[in-house]
């Protein structure tokens, strides 16, 4: 059999579902093997589209989101987008051609070192040498990919390779694997801190989101009473309207009065990315005693003093914490902070507040349980992840980690293939909205349906913002942009224009009723 048959075969093997990625005369032996296989080839418009389709798709399912591209810079546009997940701890694996074997060692056409290129930003970066290799590379690149800590794994695929010949080989077998048990001596010993605790918190991260712990969690803040805050990529873990719950933390903080971490003595870290929210923005005295409990050791950081590592898995150990853990009466101290976030949430400051606030209440208000809400990266973030409340863990997507800009308008596609029946929404500003616009194209030829949120104010207004901040004049970040509504249809999609809160009201009602592919453009 050809080796691009037992690369496909051993895929299939992996249950991969979907790849997403570009054609390229490196590849198209792989290509051609695809095209008898049941996997799914998604040809997008750009590679870093690709890569930030397999980023989503590793969010959402739990699988390795897998995208291909051929060598040189087909191999460097899928960069951005495999770092992004990489550093969101999301499993991904980069398939990418190169040029044969025996040019490798001297100068040739689009050559470069594609393993050099992936080494920073994988867990598992190999070249396939010999085809009868096949089987082992992809097995370990897949298992690599999604055993904690997760991250992305390369396969870099050479051209006279893949066009070889090799006998048949037995894929190899996917073990079933278990997470380790927390000790109960451990357990015990968080038991006894969080009772000594006088204002004790928990800080739920994106590992409570992976390993789909979210009940555990909530039920651990009914039965002990002790409030919850998430990172970005945590939403959704408690109701909005729980009187434990005090929302979000990252990014810049609250004003002082509104720091909830800050008025703890004890964190209880479940799930908890140093990546997500830097422990000197908010333990800078190194005053707040840390209990760890999260699928792999606790990163070693001057400001985030583990006195508990609980090493295992998370939703096991919560439920086995629990009943240890008292009730707690006096909640004052965090009841004042959530009611000063709560007026917060509705007090308008100033007129730049108004839409932006508007519509953050409308997704909150209006928008089904079940649907992904994928953010981009920019201002808009800071209004997702504080002013959006979604009544289900697991499906806002906020890009946090890397934080690359461009990846929600290719992430809704992923997750529309993912989450057929789930309503999905990108919301983006026009600088991120820009830097991938051409995958409108791939989202209309499959037929896909979602909506995309699109805020426009003509420059980088988190920069900006950035700027005036830090006593700048504002420079450098006004842009001019089309005229969307032709946009649209020049895609062949539905455009709404709103410039007030009763139009983004009804231009969302219409995409729920009708929910056909739709740019909604909020103006600002």
């Amino acid at each position: 059999m050809k080796a691009s048959d037992l690369f496909v075969k051993a895929l299939d093997n992996e249950g991969v579902e979907f790849i997403f990625g570009l054609p390229g005369e490196e590849n198209i032996d792989l290509l051609d093997s695809l095209g008898g296989s049941g996997i799914k080839f998604i040809t997008t418009r750009h590679e870093q589209g690709a890569a930030f389709m397999a980023d989503v798709y590793g969010r959402l399912t739990g699988k390795p989101g897998v995208c291909l591209s051929t060598l040189g810079p087909g191999a460097s546009n899928l960069v951005t987008g495999v770092a992004n997940a990489h550093l969101d701890k999301v499993p991904v694996v980069a398939l990418t051609g190169q040029t044969a074997r025996n040019k490798l060692h001297k100068e040739s056409h689009q050559n470069v070192d594609t393993l050099k290129l992936f080494s920073g930003i994988t867990k598992y970066n190999q070249a396939v040498i010999l085809p009868e290799t096949i089987p082992e590379i992809v097995r370990k690149s897949f298992a690599t990919s999604v055993r904690e800590t997760p991250g992305a794994s390369h396969i870099q695929l050479p051209q006279d390779v893949a066009a070889s010949e090799v006998e048949e080989i037995q894929m190899l077998h996917i073990p079933t694997e278990k997470v380790p048990t927390v000790s109960p001596v451990l357990i015990k010993e968080a038991a006894e801190a969080i009772n000594k605790a006088k204002n004790p918190i928990i800080l739920a991260g994106n590992g409570v989101i992976r390993s789909k712990a979210w009940k555990e969690v909530s039920d651990l803040v009914d039965a002990t009473n002790v409030p919850i805050v998430g990172t970005f990529m945590a939403k959704g873990i408690v109701p909005f309207n729980h009187p434990r719950n005090l929302f979000i933390v990252g990014g810049k903080p609250y004003p002082p009065g509104m720091r909830p971490l800050h008025s703890s003595d004890l964190v209880i870290a479940i799930g908890f990315d140093l990546v997500e929210y830097d422990p000197v923005t908010w333990n800078a005295d190194r005053s707040r005693q840390i209990i760890n409990i999260h699928s792999f050791a606790a990163e070693l950081d001057e400001h985030f003093p583990v006195s508990v590592d609980m090493t295992g898995d998370i939703a096991l150990a919560i439920r086995e914490l629990a009943p240890l853990v008292n009730k707690r009466k006096d909640t004052t101290v965090h009841d004042e902070i959530r009611d000063r976030r709560l007026r917060e949430m509705t007090e308008i400051k100033d007129k730049s507040q108004v839409m932006p606030k508007a519509v953050m209440k409308a997704l909150t208000r209006d928008l089904p349980e079940n649907t992904v809400l994928i953010s981009d990266v920019g201002l808009h973030k800071v209004w997702v992840s504080r002013w959006y409340h979604p009544s289900k863990a697991g499906k806002t997507i906020i890009f946090n980690g890397f934080a690359s800009m461009g990846g929600s308008l290719p992430g809704a596609i992923a997750a529309k293939l993912a989450c057929p029946q789930d309503t999905v929404v990108s919301v983006c500003g026009d600088g991120g909205f820009m830097m991938n616009v051409q995958e409108l194209e791939t989202a209309t030829r499959l037929g896909l349906k979602f909506a995309v949120v699109l805020f426009n104010d003509g420059k980088f207004s988190l920069i900006e913002k950035e700027q005036i901040d830090n006593g700048f004049k504002p420079s450098h970040i006004s842009f001019k942009n089309p005229d969307f509504g032709l946009l649209a249809k020049s895609f062949g999609i539905h455009h709404e224009h709103c410039s007030s809160e009763e139009e983004f009201d009804s231009a969302l009602q219409g995409f729920l009723e009708d929910e056909k592919l739709t740019l909604i453009e909020v103006k600002l």
